[in-house]
């Protein structure tokens, strides 16, 4: 009878630990996410624009989530479509506006789809940073992506400022 009751108390005590041990990996102790926009052209004739630029972005994102000066944030990409289209970029500018996460948007990349996503973003509060292309059909999207890197750049600094990590 003593071994059986042995036997409960060590079982009892080693699911407690279990217990006790897990808590410290609740996700309150997970690092905060916030979230940077891209408003870009990912269908139709655009495509090709969208998915150039995008890799970059989240090069120069991934680049500053290991520098280690985001402090215990992270930084993740959530990419809108707006197919190069003025209406949908402005919805697309509404929906990012209502994350609370989001701090900062890039794109989109047209005069018409950025003039369009204004309004939402300014209303919001959001730092938006298009990045105009002259021919979104060209091909030749290496001044787009150079602009997009630096626009990220510059997003992630003003967010470093806003945490008071530099």
């Amino acid at each position: 009878m003593k071994r059986l009751a042995r036997l409960v108390l060590v079982c009892a005590l080693g699911c407690a630990a279990l217990l006790i041990g897990g808590c410290a990996a609740l996700p309150g102790n997970a690092a905060p996410v916030v979230k940077l926009g891209v408003i870009a052209p990912f269908e139709g004739a655009g495509r090709p624009l969208g998915y150039a630029v995008l890799p970059a972005i989240k090069a120069v994102v991934a680049e500053a989530n290991a520098s280690g000066d985001l402090g215990a944030a992270r930084i993740a990409v959530v990419a809108f479509n707006d197919s190069l289209d003025p209406a949908t970029a402005a919805r697309q500018a509404e929906a990012l506006a209502l994350d609370g996460d989001v701090f900062a948007v890039i794109g989109p990349f047209t005069e018409g789809a950025a003039a369009a996503a204004r309004p939402a973003l300014d209303a919001a509060g959001l730092r938006g940073e298009p990045v105009i292309s002259t021919d979104p059909l060209d091909g030749d999207y290496s001044d787009e992506i150079a602009a997009a890197e630096k626009a990220t750049r510059g997003a992630i600094k003003a967010l470093i400022n806003r945490l008071n990590l530099d």
